[in-house]
């Protein structure tokens, strides 16, 4: 497999995880299988839709999304101007009506994280060996 790398932003408004989703089609389509696909733009529509909930629109009102893919794994970066949190997934009940991001980045994802520099950034890796 080719290595693919991308990077954009988009502004923080609701269209943007649609946005997210059709970057993540584009470039990730042809290379991987389409459970990695599927998982990939479902954590990033995640990931967008919380980075445009909770990050503050002053200052650099932009999510940015990275992607990069090898032989080995799929990884993203969402990043946001937000204060950053605690990476503590909980279980919503179905009386919640939000809520399940980190959840399903916990349970989908191999791995995940988040690192806070200048920027608040939460990233995860879908290995696509297998």
């Amino acid at each position: 497999m080719v290595g693919v790398e991308h990077r954009t932003t988009f502004d923080l408004i609701p269209e943007a995880a649609s946005q997210a989703r059709a970057v993540i089609s584009d470039q990730l389509g042809p290379e991987v299988s389409t459970k990695v696909l599927e998982d990939a733009t479902l954590l990033v529509s995640e990931l967008v839709t919380n980075a445009v909930r909770h990050a503050p629109s002053a200052g650099s009102p932009e999510v940015e999304l990275r992607l990069k893919v090898d032989d080995e794994r799929v990884r993203v970066v969402v990043s946001d101007p937000g204060a950053g949190f605690v990476a503590e997934p909980r279980l919503p009940t179905a009386a919640d009506g939000s809520g399940w991001g980190l959840y399903l980045v916990d349970r989908i994802a191999d791995r995940w994280g988040v690192i806070r520099k200048d920027r608040n950034e939460v990233w995860f890796e879908i290995d696509v060996a297998g």
